[in-house]
């Protein structure tokens, strides 16, 4: 399996997200009513529903973890292999489609037809995660705006990742973002690129190495002469 698949999927926000808590809707308001017996039966089924959605998305972070599992044991690239890994993530997909795991098993589908050079494919999922749950979708941006870079459709991948750091998301911190942007404008842009670069050198270092490191390969600032008096 390719390394950059490889690496999405060890992503520790990507496998941190797959079992997050998210919340559910665990109640109504409850009308004061004559008969308790209707207080009794509200209650019953609001507790009902809250229980099924709770079991439902343990169900699909379940499936989910069992797909990352199948990728993650997969290390050779015979069709047979590669077939399991693509089975497992359609299965969660088409069976939560709609929902943050099936986004999330549609990206790595996407990332599995990239890999494979069929980008028309890579893309088209792409751009139907990215019309979805806000977390996959920001995963999704991210690769479509490499896509577009790599195409020399600069601009556009410029506009998606500066969307990305107006509106950073768990998986995808607006500082990975910049990071990107960064490099893209690196040369046609140095000044703004170093501007964005400034505030991240004093991050974490998984954030301030790669800064520094794109810094020191941006032209010397200009020098701002001091005027005489």
């Amino acid at each position: 399996m390719d390394k950059s698949l490889q690496n999405v999927i060890k992503h520790d926000q990507f496998v941190e997200t797959v079992g997050e808590a998210t919340e559910y809707v665990s109640g109504h308001k409850k009308q004061v009513t004559t008969y308790l017996v209707v207080a009794v039966v509200v209650a019953a089924l609001v507790y009902g529903v809250w229980s099924y959605m709770g079991a439902k998305r343990a169900e699909r972070q379940l499936a989910l973890g069992e797909a990352m599992g199948i990728a993650q044991a997969t290390t050779s690239r015979t069709t047979s292999e590669e077939k399991k890994v693509v089975d497992a993530f359609a299965k969660v997909s088409n069976s939560y489609a709609g929902t943050k795991e099936g986004n999330l098993a549609l990206y790595m589908l996407a990332m599995l037809d990239i890999e494979r050079g069929d980008m028309a494919a890579g893309e088209k999922k792409l751009k139907d995660v990215m019309a979805g749950d806000k977390e996959p979708a920001s995963l999704a941006k991210f690769t479509m705006a490499e896509l577009l870079q790599g195409q020399g459709k600069t601009s556009e991948a410029e506009t998606i990742l500066r969307d990305l750091i107006a509106n950073p998301s768990y998986m995808m911190p607006a500082e990975q973002a910049t990071l990107q942007l960064a490099r893209y404008i690196a040369k046609t842009k140095p000044e703004e690129a170093r501007k964005l670069l400034e505030p991240l050198r004093t991050a974490r270092t998984p954030i301030s190495t790669p800064a520094m490191e794109i810094l020191g390969g941006l032209p010397p600032a200009p020098v701002v002469s001091t005027p005489k008096k």
